[in-house]
């Protein structure tokens, strides 16, 4: 992994490239190779100092923060490794139960150099720095972590090269363990400190043939009952069962509870479908979907959002077979003018409503076939796929829309 850039919550840590520039004006012999195209890949003009680029450590109250040079980084560790792990029990007799696959945390170590030019700035530096690795605000006491950007390599002004981890958060605070003072007052601080990411994978961008939007408004016009058919899909009997000698009957299930919020029955449904093809997916790397509604003038309800596989490319309406879907949504409301997110990556739902006061957000309850819990799907073999998109027909409006993206993920970088 390119240890020359880094952005935490949105926020440049570490940037080569601006402090090269900073340092050159300013007579430091910075000897690393600069990357010339990490200014365009993060969509900045060319650098030329901290104030006319209003670097992100810059705060025109505090003059001393002029003088900070930059963060460049040194060295990375903890993405040349996976996380995948295992504990197996040993057994009474030979050999042990191999146990269940699982990955952890990741760790990730950075090495860096502070450049300022004298002893004040390089104490705000420091301020600052601190205060930066802390990520965003916790909203409503939970402080799930925040998203870490950097890059595989030295980028080349494309998005290939480009790589997020999320639900990251500050696990050794920095410290500084070297300091040198160069003729001309110039001071270098090298400075470690450790990051915690929860969620263990390593996201590339979405795949570029998965972003178009489909407009809901001009679906298809059905009355149908959404959970009607998992009723008859039922696993086939065990190919052992004599049918002169059945097996004794097992005492009735306690029935399931269901919300009082989760919509039941025959309704008059709008459908689209969403058809994508095998795409661009890396052979060797999962997928998982990010699907996004904006429910458009009107509220909506009732929505269903179902997914398939669809490895042999044929007509969408060959494979929607609710029994063999991979994944069901289904959301009993949503208000107007609101933007719903399902994120795989960060297996987080997200409603963005606008009020009065600016943009709400709440978490929505995401509910399987029949009312039951959701589970997250991630697909591990290249694809094409297929998602149906079902909403009440009298509370789709016009203009909303829906897409789902597919996101490359991998356990090394």
């Amino acid at each position: 992994m390119y240890s020359g850039y880094m952005d935490l919550a949105g926020v440049e840590i570490i940037n080569n490239g601006r402090a090269h520039v900073y340092a050159t004006a300013r007579g430091v012999p910075v000897t690393c190779e600069p990357c010339p195209e990490i200014a365009g890949a993060v969509g900045d003009l060319p650098y030329r100092d901290p104030v006319t680029d209003d670097a992100p450590w810059y705060d025109p109250q505090i003059p001393q923060s002029a003088g900070v040079l930059g963060v460049m980084g040194l060295a990375v560790a903890g993405f040349e490794r996976g996380t995948t792990e295992r504990s197996p029990v040993q057994l009474v007799g030979d050999g042990a139960a191999l146990g269940v696959l699982r990955r952890t945390h990741r760790e990730i170590g950075y090495t860096v150099l502070m450049i300022a030019i004298s002893d004040c700035a390089l104490s705000y530096g420091l301020e600052w720095l601190s205060a930066a690795l802390l990520g965003g605000a916790c909203d409503g006491g939970s402080c799930a972590g925040d998203q870490l950007c950097m890059f595989s390599c030295c980028p080349t002004g494309s998005d290939t090269e480009l790589r997020h981890v999320y639900d990251v958060g500050l696990l050794d605070a920095p410290q500084v363990t070297q300091t040198q003072r160069l003729s001309n007052g110039i001071i270098l601080a090298t400075i470690t400190f450790a990051l915690a990411a929860g969620n263990p994978y390593i996201y590339r961008e979405p795949l570029a043939a998965s972003t178009n939007w489909v407009d809901l408004g001009s679906g298809v016009v059905a009355n149908l009952d959404p959970d009607a058919v998992y009723d008859l899909c039922q696993p086939p009997p065990p190919c052992l069962d004599d049918p002169t000698c059945p097996p004794p009957p097992l005492p009735p299930l306690p029935p399931m509870p269901i919300s009082p919020c989760y919509p039941t029955g025959v309704d008059t449904f709008k459908g689209s479908v969403i058809s994508l093809g095998v795409l661009d997916q890396p052979q060797w790397l999962e997928t998982v979907p990010v699907v996004e509604v904006q429910t458009g003038a009107s509220e909506m309800r009732r929505l269903v959002i179902r997914g398939w596989a669809n490895p042999q490319g044929i007509p969408c309406a060959d494979v929607t077979d609710p029994c063999s879907a991979c994944w069901h949504i289904t959301i009993p409301y949503l208000p107007p003018g609101s933007v719903l997110t399902v994120d795989g990556r960060t297996q987080r739902a997200v409603v963005e409503c606008p009020s009065e006061i600016g943009t709400s957000t709440a978490a929505p309850t995401l509910y399987g076939p029949e009312g039951s819990s959701f589970d997250w799907p991630a697909f591990t073999c290249p694809s094409g796929f297929c998602v149906e998109v079902l909403s009440l027909a009298d509370t789709t409006a016009p203009d909303a829309r829906a897409r789902v993206q597919l996101v490359p993920r991998s356990d090394m970088g």
